[in-house]
């Protein structure tokens, strides 16, 4: 159990860099509305995408 602690913590510091990273993203990029707009239209579609591949008998 204790052997693995160290690894968890490794983990969850990469996370918190990958967060870090992200927000700086977000707010450089995210005040523009078209690129909100697109980023939208973009998760929606890999939505509907990923819903009609997982419906597929």
């Amino acid at each position: 159990m204790y052997k693995y602690c160290f690894q968890i913590l490794g983990l969850l510091d990469k996370l918190n860099d990958w967060n870090d990273k992200l927000n700086g993203l977000a707010s450089k990029y995210m005040d523009n509305v078209g690129f909100g707009t697109i980023a939208v239209i973009g998760l929606f579609a890999i939505g509907c995408w990923g819903v009609s591949t997982l419906n597929k008998k």
